[in-house]
């Protein structure tokens, strides 16, 4: 069993274009951010942005183990700490939005399409407000995805 959940989740902590993905987002969003959050606060950011880069991929890669499930939903259990705390700072920013996504509203069949169209908006963006708040979304639909995916 330890060999098979190496063989999935290896990939994600280890891949090169991953990190490279997560470090040029936080970077770009600490700059952006600096003066308008606190340290601890842009480090609760630098952890949801890597969860989140993080499970786009384990979504593309479409691994089934359930070794991998388990080791995705822990992993965005262990940022719900960070997405409240961003969550917090994130509202009173001058030009904060309200979440576009609805907790009831997510649907376990259609998950994977809404992370991934909000992922590219995500992607595109290049105001930090609008971003923070499209990441924010992500790790909504993350939370639903671990809560129904875990074991």
């Amino acid at each position: 069993m330890k060999s098979a959940q190496l063989q999935c989740i290896q990939p994600i902590e280890t891949s090169t274009e991953v990190r490279l993905r997560v470090t040029m987002i936080q970077r770009f969003m600490a700059e952006a951010a600096q003066g308008c959050l606190s340290r601890t606060e842009l480090d609760h950011l630098r952890t949801v942005i890597r969860l989140t880069v993080e499970f786009s991929y384990y979504l593309e890669v479409a691994c089934t183990h359930v070794s991998c499930t388990t080791y995705v939903s822990e992993s965005i259990f262990s940022g719900i700490e960070s997405y409240c705390t961003l969550t917090r700072a994130y509202s009173v920013l001058v030009g904060a939005t309200e979440s576009k996504i609805e907790w009831s509203a997510i649907s376990s069949t259609l998950i994977s399409g809404q992370f991934t169209s909000t992922f590219e908006a995500f992607d595109r963006d290049s105001s930090f407000e609008s971003k923070c708040r499209l990441l924010l979304d992500l790790f909504k639909i993350q939370i639903i995805w671990a809560a129904m995916s875990y074991r």
